[in-house]
């Protein structure tokens, strides 16, 4: 849990090992009375880039440094931010200041370095090859899929993905896992879920396998065969899965809530209540989609392109609200306000405002109000 350095600067990591969204509690002792420190993190990816956090700490008058209590005085962030210096990991300044972190191998935990250097350090400092040795340092791994947990490829008809499983032997709840347009396969929600006792199929449906490789027409077929194999598991509970889905996965998922009856519950993070870009195939019917306007786009102070891409098409998208009434399903939207390519605020507030009439029509319609 601790190093020790020469200086006799303790840092302690609890646990030194843990799930990923798991709380640490990060700890220096052994430092002069109200001596200023940096602490830093630092981990690598698969493609060897490197993301760091670092924050400005003042010891006590004992010499100690409580992160879970204490204001960070500068650095990433400021104030007291017990996890901050993992939710506040970036590009180190020698990589590209945009690059987005995916866990590609979950099977692995990610391998964060956490140290603690005398003076408050600035980001080009610590990764400087002339930076001083630390005070202290520790290793702190922080896994994906929890002991017992099962991966296994799915090649089930069409349906091409990853299932993960709890250990045990169940049956445990389903629930079908979805991403958007970056395509591909992403993992590391499922292995989440299945570590807090859920059987989590990640699903891919582009540019993945021998699926097509670019963004076609959806077809309902594809996702209710998913459901199909979730409930043929014999670890899967029987009468029910939910799907969750992030951007594009979200209207996939409210698509599978409203057309396929065995889909529960449905999660939609950051995504549409619409079909956006491609509309889906449901027997003989297609449901239309909306077309993400990129010529609303400004350019920030930074050099950044801030596209604002489905605020003008709110009349467009009422007209296009995929038929909840149709679902037995639960929602819930999650919305992160600050997302400049999808309004997602927006459709999480249309969708309520459909749900809710459906709501009141149906308890109308029954006499009770």
């Amino acid at each position: 849990m601790s190093s020790t350095s020469q200086e006799g600067a303790i840092l302690s990591v609890n646990p030194l090992s843990c799930l990923h969204d798991e709380p640490v509690c990060i700890k220096v002792s052994g430092l002069k009375p109200n001596q200023d420190v940096t602490l830093h993190s630092s981990m690598k990816d698969v493609r060897n880039i490197h993301f760091m956090s670092y924050a400005h700490y003042r010891a006590d008058g004992n010499g100690e440094v409580d992160v879970d209590v204490m204001e960070s005085l500068g650095g990433e962030y400021e104030g007291v931010f017990p996890m901050g210096l993992f939710g506040s990991l970036a590009p180190a300044p020698n990589e590209y200041k945009y690059t987005r972190f995916f866990k590609r191998d979950v099977e692995n935990p990610n391998l964060v370095t956490i140290s603690v250097h005398d003076g408050h350090l600035s980001a080009e400092t610590l990764c400087s090859s002339e930076a001083s040795k630390p005070l202290s340092s520790v290793v702190h791994e922080r896994h994906y899929m929890a002991p017992g947990v099962q991966r296994i490829p799915v090649r089930y008809g069409k349906v091409r993905g990853a299932l993960f499983l709890p250990p045990g032997d169940g049956p445990f709840p389903g629930v079908v896992d979805m991403f958007g347009t970056a395509g591909g396969l992403l993992e590391f929600r499922s292995a989440q879920l299945a570590s807090r006792g859920f059987a989590s199929l990640a699903l891919a449906f582009f540019n993945y396998d021998d699926l097509p490789k670019g963004l076609e027409e959806f077809d309902i077929a594809y996702f209710e065969e998913a459901v199909e194999y979730l409930l043929k598991h014999e670890k899967v509970l029987d009468f029910g899965v939910g799907a969750i889905g992030t951007s594009k996965g979200g209207d996939l998922a409210i698509s599978m809530a409203v057309f396929v009856p065995s889909v529960i519950a449905c999660v939609c993070i950051n995504g549409y209540c619409a079909p956006a870009e491609i509309g889906m195939r449901v027997k003989d019917h297609v449901y239309p989609a909306f077309d993400l306007r990129y010529d609303y786009i400004r350019l920030t102070d930074t050099g950044v392109m801030m596209p604002l891409s489905c605020r003008p098409e709110r009349k467009l998208v009422e007209k296009l609200v995929l038929p909840m009434e149709k679902s037995r399903a639960a929602f819930l939207f999650i919305v992160g306000a600050d997302d400049r390519d999808v309004a997602s605020e927006i459709h999480a507030q249309l969708a309520h405002r459909f749900l809710v009439m459906v709501w009141v029509l149906l308890v109308q319609a029954k006499g009770e109000i």
